[in-house]
C-alpha cells in the first residue's frame, strides 16, 4: 500500500488534481459562510455594506473567498484547455494568458479590499 501511494506523488496531474479539490473544499466553507452571513443581514444600503467590509475578519474573509475561488478557476480553466486544445504549441500560450487573467484579477481584488479596509 506503501507503494502506491509513493507511486501517485510522481504521476503527472497529481498535485493539480489534489490542488483543485483543496481548492473547491476552502471555497465550500467560504461560500456557505458567506450566504449564511448575507441571509442573516437583510438588505443593506451601500454605506452599511462597506462598513461590514472594512470590518478586518470580514474584509479577510472575502478576500480570501475570491482569491482562492479566482485560483480555483484558473485551474479548471487550465484542465479545460489542455483536453480540448488540439495544438500542443496553442496550449501553453493560453494556459499563460488564462492564469495572467486570473493573477490580475485577483490583484485588483486585493486591492479593492485593502482599499475599503483602509489598508491601502
Amino acid at each position: 500500500m506503501a507503494n502506491l501511494s509513493a507511486r501517485h506523488t510522481r504521476e503527472p496531474g497529481y498535485g493539480h488534481w489534489r490542488w483543485q479539490r483543496i481548492s473547491a473544499i476552502i471555497t465550500l466553507i467560504l461560500m456557505v459562510y458567506f450566504t449564511y452571513l448575507m441571509a442573516s443581514l437583510g438588505p443593506l444600503s451601500y454605506t452599511e455594506a462597506l462598513s461590514f467590509v472594512a470590518t478586518p475578519h470580514q474584509g479577510v474573509a472575502l478576500g480570501l473567498l475570491v482569491i482562492v475561488g479566482l485560483f480555483h478557476a484558473a485551474l479548471g480553466v487550465q484542465m479545460i484547455i489542455e483536453d480540448y486544445i488540439p495544438l500542443a504549441s496553442g496550449r501553453l500560450a493560453l494556459v499563460v494568458m488564462a492564469r495572467g487573467v486570473f493573477a490580475i484579477a485577483s490583484l485588483v481584488n486585493l486591492i479593492a479590499v485593502g482599499h475599503i479596509m483602509g489598508w491601502i
